[in-house]
């Protein structure tokens, strides 16, 4: 990604977000609208697989988020000792987004088994992941602690820019 401020650097990271969300979303959308138009059901495993399948899932995305967020933390904290600020933030714009997308993919997993089961549990699942989404989102001062910034760039982060304009 090509940044030129540190506004566009996080303007750039949320329209990623946001992008990675949509797909969850239209999954969850879809399985909810079929009740409203009538559309035949989906379901494709009988209630008491699907909740067998919905603790196999469970689990996997636990795990899943779970290693996104090791590696990420590891990452960023040998990015921190790097040195200048745009060659720390171009490396962990690379972290973030591979963050994001392991989240997204958590994400996705709910919907998708939620079409494929019905259990409702799901929904529940989805709306924590999407959640944990959006606890974990790529804020100004989350960057400075995962580079452990102080000072001037910890400044230039936090006011994204125009504290030296």
């Amino acid at each position: 990604m090509k940044f030129n401020y540190v506004k566009a650097y996080f303007s750039q990271l949320s329209n990623l977000g946001f992008q990675l969300l949509m797909l969850p979303l239209i999954l969850f959308i879809i399985y909810y609208s079929q009740s409203v138009i009538n559309l035949p059901d989906l379901r494709l495993v009988n209630e008491e697989n699907s909740r067998i399948i919905f603790y196999i899932v469970g689990g996997l995305s636990v795990t899943l988020l779970t290693a996104v967020q090791m590696i990420a933390n590891r990452k960023a904290n040998a990015i921190a000792s790097e040195v200048g600020l745009g060659i720390k933030l171009e490396k962990l714009e690379k972290v973030l987004s591979r963050k994001m997308k392991g989240i997204s993919c958590a994400a996705i997993l709910m919907p998708s088994m939620l079409l494929i089961t019905g259990d409702g549990y799901f929904s529940i699942a989805f709306v924590a992941v999407v959640a944990w989404y959006f606890i974990q989102w790529p804020t100004p001062s989350r960057v400075c602690r995962l580079l452990k910034l102080r000072g001037d760039e910890r400044e230039m982060i936090i006011t994204r820019g125009e504290a030296f304009n």
